[in-house]
């Protein structure tokens, strides 16, 4: 066992639930009523009391749940499942309330100070508690005790607004936790501004309302849903459950895991026991594990990606060409055709949705993540939403980022076992710009650690817009340039690449240029530049059709596959190369649905066929060799 010595105060948190749908007050033992209060102009009266231990009694409860030796300073207590018993009660009181307009506590004006008395033993850790009230004379104590205490390591949970005293206790830990605020980190407050004295050793540790970090090992959490008093405790609940681990000998990457799980399902009733917190992580490194095995099966030779996740502006926009009525049961109708088509297994491993469609359901209550994973498919989804221009430039970046984790792990709950995201690049004479590659970089990046954390294989999609006049030249040196910084930002944010799949343009000639280039010229520039910027560790590669037509979209593909063989496998996945077929067929007429679907059967054999034509020809860069499978007459 590890003994840690805790130095903190007590706090006794008087919890009252307000609801203003409560009529009554609740009286005490003489019959009195208790407050009225008011919040945001109404009246509220609290109907539930429950009264717990905070401060230094959190980190306390957390590590004794773990197994180990713990006790704070100048107090006796006994740790029994649930509780903390004191022999006095040594705690300073604060009231929280819990209300529609969110969460309200009140704590005394003046700290009780916290005191130092040499301990009976020398503990293995002291854990300088945030509820510590700091003073000069306080670590004055500490250092000099610490001086002669050999093999005594220091960790200190630092306040947000540190005083002098709390900069120089900062200085002396070994372990140091620091509270980021959204988007400023508070070591530039705290770590930045001090000399560290043991600059090569100290790690830090940073927590975020939704990030977790130490040294290279990062995690995200979300407690929206979590219990009022996790949200008042929670951050105390990390810092013993990283601590608690390594002390016990365990690993940054399994403290932090261990501190997100316990975060995460912690309740009023205190921390999770340590068999508990093993089982649910056993689980989460199970989910995780998968990824690989996942991203191969998506790139199951010879089968491509069906798309299907076009927002309803863009199937709109189809559904006018071929004169299709733009309704909602037109879509519930073109979707269910897509997935039912007889022969669609043979040729897709995965099946790209939208929120929309996902939701679908067919008439025996079976939901369309469950159908695609009945018949063998794999389900994805589009989890970003949507592209927006960037503060003062026509440029975009992709919206999601915010509440990303949440959303993730509600599709893995779902069936989905992979998400895509997508940035958009156009080129001009002057874009993209420098800023515009870097800020969607960080978030395909983000996007991508996110995805792996939820268990989630990600595929990013840096898309190059073929909209302008530009030659090929010019699309291969943005295609080059874009995947070298996405995949930078991809190591930065330690992104397995194994259990991570590039979805990219292929390298073409404007749509109004000139001159276009020919299906060779296509392959060779596409090949030439995945070759040079994807890193051979990739799951794979998926080339989407970028708005070609499908004939010229199967032929470019043929010509990519001639160039083969790659370090990483290549598929397709396409959408409006294999829609508007589809479409062209179905016109939204019930009776056209078989042959629709044999349209859909026959594109997709088609793309099958380069994916086969390249294995089987041993990587040959000859002609463009026809598909006889596919009528273009």
């Amino acid at each position: 066992m590890s003994k840690i010595l805790i130095v903190g105060n007590v706090l006794k948190d008087v919890y009252l639930k307000l609801d203003e749908r409560q009529n009554d007050f609740e009286l005490d033992e003489n019959g009195i009523s208790w407050l009225e209060l008011g919040f945001n102009g109404a009246a509220h009266s609290f109907f539930k009391r429950t009264s717990v231990y905070g401060g230094a009694a959190i980190s306390l409860s957390v590590l004794s749940k773990l197994g180990l030796d713990a006790g704070i300073l100048n107090s006796k207590t006994e740790f029994k499942p649930g509780e903390v018993l004191w022999s006095d009660d040594p705690a300073d009181y604060r009231y929280i309330f819990s209300h529609k307009g969110g969460i309200t506590y009140f704590v005394p004006s003046e700290r009780k100070a916290t005191d130092w008395s040499m301990p009976a033993g020398t503990p293995e850790w002291i854990l300088v508690d945030r509820s510590t009230t700091v003073s000069m004379r306080l670590v004055d104590e500490l250092k000099n005790f610490l001086k002669f205490s050999h093999g005594t390591k220091l960790a200190v949970h630092a306040e947000k607004h540190t005083t002098p005293a709390g900069q120089r206790l900062a200085e002396m830990a070994d372990i140091l936790f620091v509270e980021d605020e959204p988007a400023v980190r508070v070591e530039e407050k705290i770590v930045d501004k001090i000399e560290l004295d043991k600059p090569n050793t100290q790690l830090v540790c940073h927590i975020s309302p939704r990030k977790l970090s130490l040294g290279e090992a990062e995690e995200s959490w979300n407690i929206e849903d979590a219990d009022v008093m996790t949200h008042l405790t929670v951050y105390s609940t990390i810092v013993a459950t990283v601590l608690g681990t390594i002390a016990a000998g365990g690993a940054p990457a399994d403290a932090l895991l261990l501190a997100k799980l316990n975060a995460e399902n912690a309740t009023i009733d205190g921390p999770l026991e340590a068999e508990k917190l093993r089982e649910l992580a056993q689980e989460e490194l199970k989910k995780r594990a998968n990824l690989k095995l996942i991203a191969r099966s998506l790139m199951t030779s010879g089968k491509g990606i069906l798309a299907a996740d076009e927002s309803s502006k863009s199937l709109a926009k189809r559904f006018a060409k071929f004169g299709i009525a733009h309704t909602s049961a037109n879509r519930k109708d073109f979707y269910r055709m897509l997935l039912t088509t007889p022969r669609l297994r043979e040729h897709v491993s995965g099946v790209i949705l939208s929120e929309e469609n996902a939701g679908y359901k067919f008439s025996n209550g079976e939901t369309v993540v469950e159908f695609l994973t009945n018949h063998g498919i794999i389900p994805g989804i589009k989890a970003d939403l949507g592209l927006r221009p960037m503060t003062g430039s026509d440029e975009t970046h992709t919206l999601g980022s915010e509440g990303l984790a949440k959303r993730l792990r509600k599709y893995y709950k779902m069936g989905f076992r992979f998400a895509k995201w997508r940035a958009a690049f156009r080129i001009t004479s002057d874009q993209p710009g420098f800023f515009a590659v870097e800020q969607n970089a960080e978030e395909l990046a983000g996007f991508a650690r996110e995805c792996q954390l939820a268990g989630l294989v990600p595929v990013v999609e840096p898309d190059i817009v073929n909209d302008g006049d530009f030659t090929i030249e010019k699309h291969a040196e943005v295609t080059a340039r874009v995947l070298a910084r996405v995949f930078e930002k991809l190591e930065q944010r330690h992104v397995a690449l194994g259990g991570c799949i590039v979805k990219c343009s292929m390298v073409v000639s404007g749509k109004e240029a000139e001159v276009q280039a020919t299906a060779d010229e296509v392959g060779m520039a596409t090949a030439s530049i995945l070759r040079h910027a994807v890193p051979r560790y990739v799951a794979g590669v998926w080339l989407l059709s970028g708005g070609q037509e499908a004939k010229q979209a199967t032929k470019n593909l043929t010509a990519v596959m001639q160039c083969s063989p790659f370090p990483w496998s290549i598929t397709f996945a396409f959408s409006r190369a294999l829609e508007e077929p589809v479409l062209a067929t179905w016109r939204g007429e019930a009776e056209q649905v078989k042959a629709a679907q044999a349209a859909l059967e026959r594109h997709l054999a088609a793309n099958a066929d380069a994916l086969h034509y390249a294995r089987s020809e041993g990587g040959s860069t000859g002609g463009t060799k026809s598909i006889g499978v596919l009528d273009w007459s």
